[in-house]
C-alpha cells in the first residue's frame, strides 16, 4: 500500500488561513499604489485559501469594498476574478463564469497586462473544468504572453499541462509540466501553494506512460505539497487511476474510496463523480449493493456537474463575451482609422494652404517661379504618400468591417453547433422514450447540417482571425531581452505544438547561438510572433518532404528532417539564421512569399498572412527580413536587426 501522509486539521488550517488573509487585506487596504495592491494581492494564493471557497467569496466581497474606498479599478479586477474562483471551486460554473467576465472587462479598461493575465488564467479554469480544450488553452496562452509577472506565467502553463494530460498528449504535457517548475524555481521567497497540483500532472502523466518509478515518485511529492482538500481529493483520485491502469485493484479502491470520503464531506462534493464512477465499473460484476451505492454517488455528481439548462446558459454567456470582445476591438480599429483619416485631411488643407500662398506670392514677384515649382514638387509627392496612406487605411478599415461581419453569425456557428447537436442528441433519447416522437427525424437533419456548419465555420473563423492578426497593430514597448533565450524557447514551443498535433513527426534540431551578443531592444512578443511563424514554416516544410519521400528512391527514403537555428552579432547588427532541408520554394515565386494571402499551403492549409505580418514586425524594429531558397534543397530565412 502507498504510504500517505496524516492528515491535517482543517478547522485548524481554516483559521490560520483566514488570520493570513486578513492580514494581507490589511497591507492592501494600506497600500497607496495600485501596482503593489496588485501584488499583494497574489499573494493571497500563497495560502491555502483556495481550499475554503466560502471563505474565498467572502474574501472577494472584502477586497471589492477596498477597491470601491480607493476606486480603484485594478482591485475591483481582482476582487470579481476571486469571486469567479470561488464559485467555480463551489461547482456553481454559471456565476463564475459572469464574475469572471466583469474582471477581464475591468482589467482590460486598467489597461494593466499582468491583472488582464491572471483574469484570463481564472476564467480558463472553468474551460479546463469542463472539457472545452480549445477555448481553455486559448486563455492559457493568452494569459501567458500577456504576463508580467514570474508566478502568473508558471501558472499558466502548469495548467496548458494539465489540459494536454486531460486530452492524452502526454509529451507536450510533461514539456510544458517541466517549464513550469522551472519558472517556479526561479521565483524568491512565497509559499508555492499549488505545486501539489503541477506534480500531480506529471506524476499522471508517467503513470500513462508507464514510468510507475517516476509515478510513484511525484505522487509522494504531490501529496506532501497538497494542504487543501481539492487538491488532496484529485491526488487520491489520480492515485486510483493509477493503481487501475497497473491491475492493482485493492489499492485502486483504497484511494477512490479516500477521494470520495474526503470530497463528500467538504464543498466539493462534484469531484466525487471520477472516483464514485471508477469504483462502480469495479464492482459492476462482483457485488450489487456497492455497485448501486457509487452509482448513485456518480449519478447526483453527474447531475450537479453536467445540466442541460445550465450547459445553455453557459454556452450563451461565452458567446455574449466573445461578442463583447470583438465589438470593441471593432470600435478601437474605427476609431483608429478615423484620426488617421482626420490627420490625412488635415495634412492636405496645410499644403493646399502653402500651395496657394507660393502662388499669390508667385504673382506678386516674377522670380519666385522656382520656388513655386519646386513646392509644387514636394506638394506632388506628398499628395502621393498620402494617398497611399489611404490606401492603406482604407483596406485596414475594409478588413476590420469585414472581419467584423463575417465574424457574428460564424461565432454562432461554431459556438452553438456543438451545443445544438448535444442537446438535440438528448431530445432523441428523450423522444424514444416517447416524448414528441415527431421530432425524432427533425433532430436528425439537425445534427447533420451542424456538424456541416462547424466544419465551414471553423475555416472561415481562422481566415477572418488571420485578417484581424493582420490589420491590427502592436501597442507593445520594446524592452532589453535575451534573444538567444527567445529564439529557444519559440523553437520548442514550434516543435512540440506540431509534435502534439502529429505524434510520429520527428525532426533533427541544431542551434548554434552566439552568448556574446547580449541583450537587445526589441518587442519581445512580436518578435516572438514572428520567430514562431518561420519555425512553424520550417518544421512544416520538412514534414512535407518527409511524407513524400516514401515511394521515392532509397536516398530520398533515408532523409532526415532538420532545422537549423543559427545567432550572431555582425557589426551593428544582430542576426537571426533559419534553415531546414525541405523542399524549398520555387525561384518563380519567392518574391511574392512575404505579398499579403500569398500562400504555398495547400487549399484550407494557410491563409497567406504569417509571412506578410512578419515581414512588417521586423521592418517597425528597423530590420530585414530575407529569404534564399533552392528547389528542392531548403529555405534559408534571414533577420537582420539593429543592436540598439
Amino acid at each position: 500500500m502507498f504510504c500517505v501522509h496524516a492528515v491535517y486539521c482543517q478547522e485548524d488550517i481554516l483559521q490560520s488561513t483566514r488570520l493570513q488573509v486578513d492580514s494581507i487585506l490589511q497591507k492592501i487596504a494600506m497600500e497607496k499604489d495600485p501596482v503593489n495592491r496588485f501584488d499583494l494581492f497574489l499573494t493571497l494564493y500563497d495560502t491555502p485559501l483556495e481550499g475554503y471557497p466560502l471563505l474565498e467569496l467572502e474574501t472577494s466581497q472584502k477586497l471589492l469594498l477596498i477597491a470601491h474606498k480607493s476606486n480603484d479599478i485594478i482591485a475591483e479586477s481582482n476582487a470579481f476574478s476571486m469571486a469567479g474562483q470561488g464559485y467555480r471551486l463551489s461547482g456553481n460554473y454559471i456565476k463564475g463564469l459572469e464574475y469572471h467576465h466583469k474582471a477581464i472587462a475591468l482589467a482590460e479598461k486598467s489597461g494593466n497586462l499582468s491583472v488582464l493575465s491572471w483574469a484570463q488564467i481564472e476564467m480558463a479554469h472553468i474551460y479546463k473544468d469542463r472539457q472545452e480544450n480549445e477555448k481553455a488553452i486559448s486563455l492559457y496562452t493568452a494569459a501567458m504572453g500577456n504576463a508580467r509577472e514570474g508566478k502568473i506565467e508558471w501558472i499558466a502553463m502548469m495548467n496548458i499541462a494539465a489540459v494536454f494530460l486531460a486530452t492524452n498528449q502526454l509529451d507536450s504535457s510533461l514539456f510544458y509540466s517541466k517549464l513550469a517548475y522551472e519558472k517556479a524555481q526561479d521565483l524568491k521567497g512565497g509559499n508555492k501553494a499549488q505545486a501539489g497540483y503541477l506534480f500531480m500532472n506529471m506524476a499522471s502523466a508517467y503513470s500513462k506512460l508507464g514510468n510507475n518509478t517516476k509515478a510513484l515518485e511525484y505522487f509522494t511529492k504531490a501529496i506532501n505539497a497538497s494542504r487543501s482538500i481539492r487538491f488532496r481529493t484529485l491526488t487520491y483520485e489520480a492515485l486510483a487511476e493509477h493503481f487501475e491502469r497497473n491491475k492493482k485493484i485493492d489499492s485502486c479502491t483504497y484511494y477512490a474510496k479516500k477521494a470520495i470520503e474526503i470530497a463528500q464531506n467538504s464543498i466539493f462534493s462534484y469531484e466525487a463523480m471520477k472516483p464514485s464512477k471508477l469504483l462502480t465499473d469495479i464492482y459492476e460484476n462482483s457485488n450489487a449493493d456497492s455497485t448501486l451505492k457509487y452509482l448513485k454517488i456518480y449519478r447526483a455528481a453527474n447531475d450537479s456537474f453536467f445540466n442541460a439548462r445550465n450547459n445553455q446558459q453557459f454556452q450563451m454567456m461565452t458567446f455574449e463575451e466573445d461578442q463583447r470582445q470583438r465589438d470593441a476591438a471593432a470600435e478601437k480599429i474605427a476609431y483608429q482609422n478615423k484620426i488617421k483619416t482626420n490627420l490625412m485631411l488635415g495634412g492636405i488643407a496645410v499644403f493646399l494652404l502653402i500651395a496657394l500662398i507660393l502662388f499669390r506670392n508667385n504673382v506678386l514677384r516674377k522670380k519666385a517661379n522656382e520656388v513655386l515649382e519646386s513646392t509644387l514638387s514636394n506638394l506632388k509627392s506628398t499628395q502621393s504618400q498620402l494617398i497611399q496612406s489611404e490606401k492603406m487605411a482604407s483596406l485596414g478599415e475594409l478588413t476590420a468591417g469585414i472581419a467584423h461581419e463575417i465574424q457574428n453569425p460564424l461565432n454562432f456557428v461554431n459556438n452553438f453547433s456543438d451545443v445544438n447537436q448535444e442537446l438535440l442528441v438528448e431530445m432523441k433519447d428523450e423522444m424514444k422514450k416517447g416524448n414528441i416522437e415527431e421530432a425524432d427525424s427533425l433532430a436528425n437533419d439537425v445534427i447533420e447540417n451542424e456538424q456541416k456548419i462547424n466544419h465551414h465555420g471553423k475555416r472561415a473563423d481562422a481566415i477572418v482571425k488571420g485578417m484581424l492578426q493582420h490589420s491590427r497593430q502592436s501597442s507593445g514597448h520594446k524592452e532589453p531581452t535575451d534573444i538567444n533565450a527567445l529564439a529557444d524557447e519559440y523553437l520548442r514551443l514550434s516543435y512540440h505544438g506540431l509534435r502534439a498535433k502529429d505524434k510520429t513527426f520527428n525532426a533533427e534540431i541544431k542551434t548554434d547561438f552566439d552568448g556574446t551578443i547580449g541583450k537587445i531592444n526589441i518587442i519581445p512578443q512580436d518578435i516572438g510572433r514572428v520567430l514562431l511563424n518561420l519555425f512553424n514554416n520550417a518544421f512544416y516544410a520538412v514534414s512535407e518532404r518527409q511524407k513524400a519521400a516514401g515511394g521515392k528512391l532509397n536516398a530520398e527514403r533515408d532523409y532526415q528532417p532538420s532545422v537549423f537555428v543559427t545567432t550572431m552579432q555582425c557589426d551593428d547588427k544582430i542576426q537571426i539564421i533559419v534553415k531546414d532541408n525541405g523542399n524549398g520554394i520555387p525561384q518563380k515565386i519567392v518574391d511574392k512569399i512575404f505579398q499579403p494571402f500569398f500562400t504555398t499551403k495547400p487549399t484550407g492549409e494557410g491563409t497567406g498572412l504569417g509571412l506578410s505580418l512578419a515581414y512588417d514586425i521586423i521592418k517597425v524594429h528597423g530590420g530585414t527580413l530575407k529569404v534564399e531558397s533552392k528547389d528542392g534543397e531548403g529555405s534559408e530565412f534571414i533577420i537582420q536587426l539593429p543592436v540598439v
